[in-house]
């Protein structure tokens, strides 16, 4: 398939991306997305895919509109030659240019979208082979360029508006931090959307004690919908127990809240998680805790970032062995010190 160009007719003037992934995969897309997007600057762009991720992206840059992939109707494209839902059809029909992220190449979907759509499809497919130990997005960068894109961005990047940089000033301003106080906190996000990417809580409690004493920083503690009872029962006590001295917590907030109030503090650390990613994204110098995952291929990508991880022979996990591995060594056998030895790298002193 020849490219397509904001030079030569057709002209895209519209464009819809679907992309079905979690928060970190969309985030290590987000270069492939900005490539689009400067491509076809004047192009009216739509992302499918989950609201609750792509919040983060509407009316910021990447996205006019934002449509979940759950809605109704859109099941039908995922059937083999079954009748389609009118609605969408007539939607789909409207886009000069289609770029799906997905496996299933010329399957379902897009086979779908060809009987709807009379504008170029693009296929991209997620994720690299296991044994091809490349980063994500430099594997979606790649597949891009087969449709003969420049490519240039290669940093997933966020833009927070007037309005987002408003909300975290006031989240700031009523936990009774001065912007320069804001400056020098430290986040923690002691979850993630898998338990097996999880450092013990045990170790991040200690963590938590260790800076508490050691730096003048205060410590933001990220409490999302993926974190167990167990976390967030554990911290909001600590938060009844130590008053005014105790971590803030960060619960309750939709991504883009998060991100508003996570801007412009001094460093994050985390587990293998999507919010790791989204922290780099916003330009935080990160500390990465990972396990069974392949930092070769996931880790956060940023301007600064360290990954804590221990080397044992059975790790990365292929993901046959992933859920299988009843012992996680090698996470449970990441101690306090090799993190803070990641906080020094960042210029931390202890």
């Amino acid at each position: 398939m020849s490219p397509p160009s904001a030079d030569k007719k057709p002209k895209i003037h519209s464009m819809l991306v679907i992309h079905q992934g979690a928060l970190g995969d969309f985030i290590l897309a987000l270069p492939a997305l900005e490539i689009l997007r400067k491509t076809f600057p004047q192009a009216r762009s739509v992302i499918m895919g989950y609201p609750r991720i792509l919040g983060l992206v509407e009316h910021h840059f990447y996205a006019e509109e934002i449509l979940s992939i759950d809605q109704q109707g859109m099941a039908t494209f995922f059937v083999r030659e079954g009748e389609l839902n009118t609605t969408l059809s007539q939607f789909f029909s409207e886009f000069d240019l289609i770029v799906v992220f997905g496996k299933d190449g010329e399957g379902t979907l897009i086979g779908n979208l060809k009987r709807v759509c009379h504008g170029q499809i693009l296929h991209i497919n997620p994720f690299p082979l296991w044994d091809q130990r490349v980063h994500l997005t430099n594997h979606l960068l790649k597949e891009l360029s087969q449709y003969g894109f420049s490519i240039s961005e290669t940093m997933p990047k966020l833009y927070l508006n007037e309005s987002d940089q408003n909300y975290g000033k006031n989240f700031w301003k009523g936990k009774g931090l001065t912007m320069e106080e804001r400056s020098e906190v430290i986040v923690l996000h002691p979850g993630s959307g898998s338990k097996r990417k999880v450092w013990p809580l045990e170790r991040f409690l200690d963590l938590v004690g260790h800076l508490r004493k050691r730096l003048h920083s205060r410590l933001l503690i990220v409490l999302g919908p993926a974190e167990g009872v167990d976390i967030r029962k554990t911290f909001e006590r600590m938060e009844r127990e130590l008053g005014d001295t105790a971590p803030i917590l960060a619960k309750g907030l939709s991504l883009l809240q998060l991100a508003s109030v996570m801007a412009e503090c001094r460093l994050f650390i985390g587990n293998d998680s999507g919010i790791s990613h989204m922290a780099a994204a916003l330009g935080l110098p990160i500390v990465a805790i990972f396990g069974p995952t392949d930092q070769r291929v996931w880790s956060p990508r940023g301007k600064k970032v360290f990954v804590v991880r221990r080397e044992i022979p059975c790790s990365p996990c292929p993901q046959e062995r992933f859920f299988q591995c009843q012992h996680l060594e090698c996470l449970r056998g990441i101690e306090i010190g090799d993190v803070l030895k990641g906080l020094e790298k960042m210029g931390v002193k202890l």
